[in-house]
């Protein structure tokens, strides 16, 4: 049994984001290596060696 209501809804709704993905991708992708220099940098002040 489906909900065809529902799943119209999500794929409306995944429409409507589909012009942004450029943006969205940036903004991912900026973040997710944001973090992984930020931990890089924690990890090496408390004395690990930085992975080469």
């Amino acid at each position: 049994m489906y909900n065809w209501d529902v799943q119209n809804a999500i794929v409306a709704f995944v429409d409507s984001l589909r012009p942004s993905w450029p943006a969205q991708h940036d903004l991912y992708y900026g973040v997710l290596y944001g973090f992984a220099d930020m931990q890089s940098h924690l990890l090496t002040l408390l004395g690990y060696p930085p992975v080469a």
